[in-house]
């Protein structure tokens, strides 16, 4: 911990619970989906202008990168926020609920924004008394194509160069005033794909002058399902999904091509190429061997988020200080889901959390629901662990 600083009494200084509140339902207000959180980004320019903590806008698109330098030398910590919406229409009917038509902060990221301008704001208040640097990032597009890719193609976790980076999400499964902490695997990766089948069409009669590419694609979709159940170590976990297809013409016609849409999860990156290569071979070995031919594209998306063990260790302990024993969930098992702090992760020893925002009462819809609204109150529970967290981190000797 830094050996100067009381965090609580720091951030009653610096910002307060009405002051997050007000900020959040702004954000909350006027949500904007991915690759277009122009106006996000002129609300966030706008507080960090009037903080007077300085920053570069329009990084990868609409991302904000601020940054905070020390009076003497220690890591330097970044910590992330995405900024972007669902094409979600809200059904909550709160006083602040969303002012543009089919655009939602289903996902919490207003939250996520919220927090990161709250101690961006609080760490401020040092006025550089403090060792190292802090970055902070408030990162577009998340839920589409990955604005982080883009933000650290363009230097995000350079100049200074970046050590750690801290990360956390809101859960509607976790009551607000604790959190989730995972060791090691936490998000799955994610590859979507295209399966191309060609056969040959005849008469439905006479089915020996074709090449049924339905039939070959259900025995691929069939023999796919071996990836996971015979070929993946039933203690680890994968994920094979066709999600759609269509193929054919007419009823009485072979049919002579066949395409198939789905998606591939994997926890490591070992499995995730492991995987690739099997639906490869079987789908190209079971086309061929039915006298068609098949063609797969893999369109890779997000990589799988691990958590540095290190790094969670000093998490815990910090959420051992601020909110007991207690309140911490220990979760056992990753997420197939996917998130793209994972290409953070995957270049610096990073950490990734789940922040409890369920209300007292259990009616808080879950993420993505067009009802979802967290309890405001996890607001200041996000500041005061990544405030400290940061702090902790930042006066670590390399």
């Amino acid at each position: 911990m830094h050996k100067n600083i009381e965090v609580d009494h720091l951030i009653r200084e610096a910002i307060t619970e009405e002051e997050l509140k007000e900020i959040y339902q702004e954000f909350h207000r006027y949500p904007e989906v991915s690759n277009h959180e122009f106006e996000t980004m002129k609300r966030i320019v706008k507080l960090l202008e009037t903080w007077d903590i300085p920053f570069r806008s329009g990084v990868g698109g609409t991302g904000i990168v601020a940054e905070l330098a020390g009076n003497r030398p220690g890591k330097t910590i970044a910590l992330r926020a995405d900024i972007d919406a669902l094409p979600v229409e809200e059904k909550s009917q709160c006083a602040f609920a969303s002012e543009n038509s089919g655009v939602m902060h289903a996902c919490g990221h207003d939250a996520h924004t919220t927090v990161l301008l709250g101690v961006a704001k609080t760490l401020r208040s040092l006025n550089g008394q403090f060792a190292g640097n802090f970055v902070f990032l408030f990162q577009p597009d998340e839920e589409d194509t990955g604005g982080a890719q883009r933000m650290i193609a363009e230097g995000c976790l350079e100049h200074p160069k970046v050590d750690h980076v801290l990360g956390l999400h809101v859960s509607s499964d976790i009551p607000v005033g604790s959190i989730g902490i995972k060791y090691g695997k936490m998000y799955a990766a994610s590859d979507m794909f295209t399966l191309k089948v060609y056969g040959r069409s005849s008469h439905g009669a006479r089915p020996n002058e074709g090449i049924d590419a339905i039939v070959i694609a259900a025995h691929i979709i069939a023999s796919a399902q071996t990836i996971v159940s015979r070929n993946t170590n039933p203690t680890d976990s994968a994920v094979c999904t066709f999600g759609k297809i269509q193929g054919g013409a007419v009823r009485n016609q072979i049919a002579e091509y066949v395409e198939c849409h789905g998606i591939l999860r994997t926890l490591t990156p070992d499995s995730r190429e492991r995987v690739r290569a099997q639906l490869e071979n079987i789908c190209k070995l079971t086309a061929q061997a039915m006298s068609g031919k098949a063609e797969l594209e893999i369109i890779p998306s997000y990589g799988p988020l691990i958590n540095d063990d290190g790094l969670t260790g000093v998490l815990r302990a910090v959420a051992q200080k601020q909110l007991g024993e207690d309140h911490i969930v220990l979760e056992d098992v990753p997420q197939l889901g996917v998130e793209d702090f994972s290409y953070y992760a995957a270049l610096r020893p990073s950490v990734f959390y789940h922040l409890g925002c369920a209300n007292p009462d259990g009616s808080t819809a879950p993420l993505h629901n067009s009802s979802f609204l967290p309890d405001q109150d996890c607001l200041m529970v996000g500041v005061r662990l990544q405030t400290e967290l940061a702090l902790t981190l930042v006066d670590d000797e390399k």
